[in-house]
Formats: C-alpha cells, sequence, structure tokens
C-alpha cells in the first residue's frame, strides 16, 4: 500500500471525527449480531482510488453512504474483511454457528446473508448519521448499498481522484482481528477538517527501496512480550511513537478509542497510558480513579506542555510514570522498561 499520510497536527478535527465514526461501527452492529464487537482505530493512510483497491489484501465489503445538503453527491465508505461481513450477516439471520464458520471460510454471501449484511449496513450508516449531525455541519450521510471488492480487480468502487482512508483494526467474537477503514474523498475530508490537509508524500528513499515507516517499526528487533500496555492518546504522533516502544521493550500494544474513557476495573495487571493535552485535565482524573482500584495497573502520563502545576497535579493523582512530550522514542522506551520492573506501590519513576 502506498506510505503517503497527514501531516501530524493537520487533521485534528477530522481524526476525531473519524475516530467518533470507526466506534460507532462496533456500538451498532455488536448489539444486533449479539457479539462484542471491538473497533480500535489506526492511522489516516492516503491513496488514489484506483490504486487503494488494487492493493487491498484481500476480499472486502465496500458499504456506500450517500451523503446530501452540503454534501450532496458525495459518497462515504465503510470497508469491511468479507469474512467478518459473512459472519456479521450470518449471526444476524441466527444461522447455526458451524454454518457461519463455514461460509466465513469461503467467503461466500448466500442471498439471504446479502440481505441481512444490507439490513446491517443500514444501522452502520445511522451511527455515521448520528455521529455527523453532531461533528459537521449540514451534513446528512444513508445507507445506499454495498459491493465486494477483490485485490487487484479494475472497477471504480471508490470513484477517481485522492482518499482519505482511516484505518481500524476489528475484532468480532472469538473470530481472528481484521482490518477496515472508513473512507472519503479529500476535499470532502478537508472541509470536515476545516483546514486544510498537508499530505505527506512517499519518500524518494522508500520509492527506491529505502526503508519506509512500516520497514522502521519492523527493523526494530521485537523483544519478548512482558506486559500488556493500554493507550489512551489523542494525538497520532503520541500513537506513532508509542508503537516502536512497545515492540522495543516488549509490551502488547492496544489502542484505545479517542474519545474512549478507561474503565478501571478492565486494565488490572497492565500499563495503561494517557496522553494528556491542554484543556484535558480530567485525565488525572482518570488515573487517580484508576489507581484508587488496584495498585496492579500501573499509569503513565504523558503530559504536553509541562508545567509545575500539570507535574504537580499527576503526581497528586498517582501516576507511576511522569513524562513530558513531545519526548524522543528512545526516553519514551527507557521508562516504559523501568515501568515493567516498577513494583506497585514504589514511588512515582522520575
Amino acid at each position: 500500500m502506498p506510505v503517503s499520510t497527514l501531516k501530524p497536527g493537520t487533521a485534528n478535527e477530522l481524526l476525531r471525527t473519524f475516530g467518533m465514526l470507526t466506534s460507532s461501527i462496533g456500538e451498532g452492529l455488536g448489539s444486533l449480531v449479539g457479539r462484542e464487537i471491538v473497533v480500535r482505530p489506526g492511522e489516516p493512510e492516503v491513496h488514489e482510488a484506483d490504486a487503494f483497491q488494487a492493493a487491498l489484501p484481500r476480499a472486502v465489503t465496500v458499504s456506500r453512504g450517500a451523503m446530501d445538503r452540503t454534501y450532496d453527491g458525495k459518497t462515504l465508505y465503510a470497508v469491511l474483511e468479507l469474512p467478518d461481513a459473512v459472519a456479521m450477516a450470518g449471526l444476524l439471520m441466527m444461522t447455526p454457528e458451524d454454518v457461519v464458520n463455514e461460509r466465513r471460510s469461503s467467503g461466500a454471501l448466500t442471498d439471504d446473508d446479502a440481505t441481512a449484511f444490507g439490513e446491517l449496513g443500514t444501522v452502520m450508516f445511522a451511527g455515521f448519521a448520528n455521529v455527523l449531525r453532531e461533528r459537521i455541519e449540514n451534513c446528512e450521510v444513508r445507507y445506499q448499498d454495498y459491493v465486494v471488492a477483490r485485490p487487484g480487480e479494475a472497477t471504480d468502487t471508490f470513484g477517481t481522484g485522492t482518499l482519505v482512508a482511516f484505518a481500524f483494526r476489528l475484532k468480532l467474537g472469538e473470530y481472528p482481528e481484521s482490518r477496515g477503514y472508513v473512507v472519503l474523498d479529500a476535499a470532502t475530508a478537508e472541509a470536515w477538517n476545516k483546514g486544510p490537509l498537508t499530505i505527506v508524500a512517499e519518500s524518494k528513499a522508500a520509492r527506491a527501496g529505502g526503508r519506509t515507516d512500516e520497514e522502521t517499526l519492523e527493523s526494530i528487533p521485537a523483544a519478548p512480550i512482558r506486559g500488556t500496555l493500554a493507550a489512551f492518546v489523542m494525538q497520532p504522533e503520541v500513537f506513532r511513537t508509542l508503537r516502536l516502544s512497545c515492540r522495543r521493550v516488549g509490551l502488547d500494544l492496544r489502542r484505545h478509542g479517542r474519545g474512549e474513557i478507561p474503565n478501571p476495573a478492565a486494565h488490572r495487571n497492565e500499563i495503561v497510558l494517557m496522553d494528556v493535552p491542554p484543556g484535558e485535565d480530567r485525565r488525572f482524573d482518570w488515573c487517580r480513579r484508576i489507581k484508587e482500584l488496584s495498585d496492579s495497573t500501573r499509569v503513565v502520563l504523558l503530559i504536553q506542555h509541562p508545567s509545575r502545576h500539570r507535574v504537580m497535579q499527576a503526581f497528586m493523582a498517582r501516576a507511576d510514570a511522569i513524562l513530558g512530550y513531545p519526548c524522543e522514542e528512545p526516553q519514551l522506551s527507557q521508562k516504559l522498561g523501568a515501568m515493567l520492573d516498577h513494583q506497585p506501590g514504589d514511588p512515582p519513576i522520575p
């Protein structure tokens, strides 16, 4: 896939909207199919429409929503891997689980499954509509239809021009985690962002066979997993640094939605990391609640624009480690490595 992305800090409004859209997928569809659906936001990607479909690693369903009012004629896309679409449709129809598993393996949507998946699409886009009414002025969306797109097919499923694709990870019940996207044309994405987007193009080194961001990640030897880190971060650049550190020190990284509030009972014996942008001081309260429930949960706070007052707030909230941000990856890795050796009840790591 192309490595073009958005320059950190230029797409905050857009990323908040995309994050809420992806969160609504799990909330809306999970209750319908009777299985937990966990959606973890990823990173935005920038693609040309024809190249995006050609580079898909596996067959997908592309649900299309028609927008109107200010955005009349525009399309919002939701991309799910075909096995998940088959499984969701079968579960909605209360098909026996062994039959669902068989169809999921074959990637075949029966006529009944196709009808059921259309119903799921209607619910999914109703959730999208609720988000857009809250976030975007004079914008509506309604489910239109879906198609199955396969790698390498020459179709115009995604129209033409430049797309902004917001990646996410989806886990349906006990089935393996899959990858999906919420996709929008670049002009509409810029309007939603209420400001220009800066696209970071593929570098000459990458085109010449040099290292890409993903290759940089892979070039770090993966340390044996020693624990789990639950990330509640608001800034994409924080997550990019964090995933490098987790690979280096041996932490299983699990990203939560930007608007998600940590459940103190869900992270026993884990590390919870939160960034604290200006104006988000409620995250100190979240830290305090986590530590009040169990000292087995260790909390790292990355404070943006730290001051003496904000560091004191973190200390009073009983954070196990306090770090100013921006910081370099080796500095964060050192802090997380020390955290793995940190015993509950020890003083905060300096």
